[in-house]
């Protein structure tokens, strides 16, 4: 009879162990996880689709400086997301120099790895979105692009969610704006990153400065009929895109063009601000 108990209690252990095996097994293959390294190996940009969101860590020699930041939109046809699944990674290693008009060079060296990840909608709309990403030695840039599609010729776009969920507690340079109509000229603040003011405008580039002298700066470049973004901080830790709104409580951004690419978000490692022209153009 004991033995009986005891072979039955058995099956049910493994059984439970079987159940929870498989959950977790369903719950990771939900899961998309893909990544892009810079040259020299030291940093890497890692994105995580998921059911529920887009989100992506950013880590320089092992250090986190950015994490489980969300990415995505907010159009008139709803939110952009959501609900999505990454199509095949397109990779290329890019080695190209060109003459530098302006700047302590004459040429520069642009030199990086880039990944393009499809993300696609899995409802009947199915409306499609490409982020590219660069990796080089000093820096990430990433944008999206908007391919044609039959099913989605045109939008309104609300907002834009981008998030930097920079880790720990650095040393925060930034300037505070007033309103979306500025003369983009002030007074610089030198806070820690916790004591950032919420709710407030903050132009670019902004940066941010580590206890072990890693240092981050985040800007943006090649904006091609797109708006020119702010930062401002919605809740402790967080930064947040924010797009210029005008007399309407929601903003058009006019309809799509086949093709098209918005504006370049770029993060500078170490304050190696020479880089920045030239990580989208």
């Amino acid at each position: 009879m004991y033995n009986q108990r005891q072979i039955k209690m058995t099956e049910k252990k493994k059984l439970l162990v079987l159940c929870v095996a498989l959950f977790c097994f369903i719950a990771v293959s939900a899961q998309q996880r893909m990544s892009v390294s810079s040259p020299d190996g030291k940093l890497r940009f890692s994105l995580k689709v998921t059911p529920e969101s887009v989100s992506y860590d950013i880590d320089y020699r092992k250090q986190s400086l950015i994490a489980n930041s969300l990415l995505g939109f907010s159009f008139d046809s709803g939110e952009f997301g959501r609900n999505l699944k990454a199509g095949k990674v397109q990779r290329k290693k890019i080695d190209e120099t060109y003459k530098l008009i302006v700047g302590k060079t004459s040429s520069v060296r642009s030199r990086c790895n880039e990944m393009t990840v499809p993300m696609q909608e899995r409802s009947d709309s199915g409306r499609l979105i490409n982020l590219v990403v660069r990796a080089f030695d000093d820096g990430i840039a990433f944008r999206y692009e908007f391919p044609e599609q039959k099913a989605w010729d045109s939008y309104v776009m609300y907002d834009e969610r981008t998030q930097f969920n920079l880790q720990g507690n650095p040393m925060a340079l930034l300037m505070y704006l007033p309103g979306y109509v500025n003369t983009h000229e002030g007074v610089y603040s030198h806070v820690r990153y916790d004591k950032v003011a919420r709710k407030r405008l903050i132009e670019m580039p902004a940066t941010f400065e580590f206890d072990n002298g890693v240092a981050v700066a985040i800007t943006e470049a090649a904006i091609r009929d797109y708006a020119g973004m702010y930062l401002v901080g919605r809740r402790p830790g967080w930064l947040h895109l924010c797009l210029p709104q005008g007399r309407q409580p929601r903003r058009a951004a006019g309809h799509l063009i086949p093709d098209s690419l918005n504006c370049m978000k770029s993060l500078c490692i170490n304050l190696i601000f020479g880089a920045v022209h030239r990580l989208f153009c």
